[in-house]
């Protein structure tokens, strides 16, 4: 037979405490050590955070507030959006009103033309007088 040369010595204290079964071996010392090992990172944690030494330091200023006024004034809130919506589009609408003009500014067509001769403008007179004192012609009577 083969001699094995270790021999465990159990001492005193070892041999009063209870046997330990397969599955408290097993699963026993997987907690303690996930145990060990989350005391671990929460200490290396702590170590972390005592070297962050910023905080910051918020200034109330008078006379500003929260444009949203969410906190204050929540009823209204819903109103408010949509009172600015209708602003932005009448705004929108300015805009392209104004984009229009000076478009049609810059395509605008103004032909030269020259005053008639003074005799054209006694015959058109005379023309007109005439149309205004001739009788309206009765409506002609249709073909069918």
């Amino acid at each position: 037979s083969v001699e094995c040369p270790f021999s465990p010595s159990i001492n005193s204290d070892a041999q009063r405490r209870r046997p330990r079964s397969a599955a408290e071996l097993s699963a026993g010392d997987a907690q303690r050590r996930a145990a060990v090992h989350e005391a671990r990172r929460c200490e290396a944690e702590a170590e972390a955070a005592a070297e962050l030494t910023f905080a910051p330091r918020i200034n109330a200023v008078e006379g500003v507030s929260s444009r949203l006024k969410v906190a204050t004034e929540p009823d209204s809130y819903l109103e408010r959006v949509r009172q600015h919506m209708a602003l932005r589009d009448h705004v929108a609408a300015c805009m392209r009103e104004a984009e229009a003009e000076n478009q049609m500014r810059e395509c605008t067509f103004t032909p030269r033309t020259r005053e008639p001769p003074a005799y054209i403008v006694r015959m058109a007179r005379s023309m007109a007088v005439a149309r205004a004192a001739r009788p309206a012609a009765p409506p002609a009577r249709p073909g069918w």
